[in-house]
């Protein structure tokens, strides 16, 4: 009888356990990923791949809680829990989410060409080719008319190459006005025809179609430059991306023998931008063996990548260099 209880105890342990891991959380799980040598990513044709050192790209893992893992992620080093709407944006599903950071990921190589290219002074072209529309956004005119992956090229007959332009293009313009869009989708043009509606003011109060977009380029270089990072995704490798095409690019090694990893955004102009998850990038660093780390500078003393990436390395004894750029 008592064996009987205890079980009966032990399998609805058992099943309360299983059930808790896979009933889903409003939260995500990030934990230490991993730090990967650029020079396996990155072939610049007939490039200088002597490198004593190693340029290391570093990495957060991003993972859809469970309740169970919310319950148990304190007691693993280096896990947070950040709550879904810290990483998606409203009305945005994860496949969505995904998508979007894969496209910042292509535009984090872009820039980290273009950028490297023109500091050592080689030949480097962007063609501007429209917006790309990345998702349209629920009850917004857009929806159900305009679709993923579209690029917008004109609006009112007026050529449309970037962001800006189309922002800059709807200025003025007036809630209800009707705009034509001419767009390539699959390969054919269209045009449509939607009316402008106003966001609300935390938006910025302006009108606009209701899509999420980017510009999207294409980049040409001599030599050319290619990047097989598609099963990463974010923004935060332009910095390190660029120093291994730099590196590839001249006859000096830039690492001098050291194991550097880092992370951060990077623009066309070689401006490094904050970037998240620096504490469990720290982490993956310094369980490389890396002998500095390149963070983004702090833009708010105190509370910014530089301040968490020396707070973590030495909560974790690390002997890792922490070097602001």
């Amino acid at each position: 009888m008592i064996r009987r209880r205890w079980g009966t105890l032990g399998l609805s342990v058992l099943l309360l356990v299983i059930a808790a891991w896979f009933m889903p959380a409003p939260y995500y799980v990030l934990r230490p990923g991993t730090a990967v040598p650029v020079l396996q990513l990155v072939d610049v044709a007939g490039g200088d791949l002597r490198e004593k050192g190693q340029f290391l790209l570093t990495t957060v893992s991003v993972s859809e809680a469970s309740a169970l893992q919310c319950l148990f992620a304190w007691m693993i080093p280096g896990s947070s829990l950040v709550p879904r709407e810290k990483l998606l944006e409203p009305g945005e599903s994860p496949d969505a989410y995904r998508l979007r950071q894969r496209e910042w990921m292509l535009l984090s190589q872009q820039n980290a060409i273009i950028a490297a290219f023109r500091y050592a002074g080689r030949s480097v072209e962007e063609f501007l080719l429209g917006v790309k529309v990345l998702r349209t956004l629920s009850g917004m005119p857009a929806e159900g008319v305009l679709a993923s992956g579209d690029r917008i090229v004109a609006l009112d007959g007026r050529p449309i190459r970037t962001v800006p332009q189309l922002l800059h293009t709807l200025e003025g313009k007036r809630e209800g006005e009707p705009v034509r869009i001419t767009l390539w989708r699959k390969g054919r043009k269209l045009e449509k025809r939607l009316s402008l509606v106003r966001f609300s003011r935390s938006e910025g109060g302006h009108v606009g179609i209701g899509i999420v977009p980017m510009t999207e380029r294409r980049i040409e270089t001599d030599p050319k430059v290619r990047i097989r990072a598609d099963h990463i995704g974010g923004p935060s490798a332009g910095l390190m991306f660029a120093l291994e095409i730099l590196n590839q690019l001249t006859s000096e090694d830039l690492t001098r023998g050291l194991k550097i990893a880092g992370t951060g955004t990077l623009s066309a102009k070689g401006e490094v931008g904050q970037i998240g998850g620096v504490e469990q990038k720290v982490m993956a660093a310094d369980r490389e063996g890396a002998d500095l780390f390149f963070v983004p500078a702090d833009v708010h003393p105190g509370d910014s990548n530089q301040s968490k990436a020396e707070a973590v390395a030495r909560e974790i004894g690390s002997r890792m260099k922490i070097v602001p750029v």
